[in-house]
C-alpha cells in the first residue's frame, strides 16, 4: 500500500469517527416526550413497530445526524422517531 493511500485512510478514519462523535447528542440515555402521536419503526423510514401517543415517553439513547432518534417507548423495543417530534428531555 502506498503512503498516499495510507494517509487518504486515515483521513477517511478520522471523518469517520468524528462523524460518530457528532450523531451522539449531548441528552444521550435521556428521558423525552413526544409532541405529537408518533410512529416507532425498525430503520428509519422502516416499518412500524408501534406507536406512541402525544405526550408520551421516549427514552432516547441517541440520535442520528439524518434527524433520526433511537431509543424506546416504556417497556417497549428499541426502534426510530424523528428527532422533532421530541421534546422536555432530561
Amino acid at each position: 500500500m502506498t503512503v498516499k493511500r495510507r494517509a487518504a485512510l486515515a483521513v477517511a478514519a478520522v471523518a469517520a469517527a468524528t462523524a460518530m462523535i457528532g450523531a451522539t447528542p449531548a441528552h444521550a440515555d435521556s428521558l423525552c416526550n413526544v409532541n405529537q402521536n408518533t410512529w416507532v419503526r425498525n430503520a428509519p423510514n422502516g416499518a412500524v413497530l408501534y406507536t406512541i401517543p402525544a405526550g408520551g415517553g421516549f427514552r432516547l439513547l441517541w440520535t442520528e445526524a439524518s434527524g433520526w432518534s433511537y431509543g424506546h417507548g416504556n417497556s417497549r423495543p428499541n426502534g426510530y422517531i424523528p428527532a422533532g417530534h421530541l421534546y422536555g428531555c432530561h
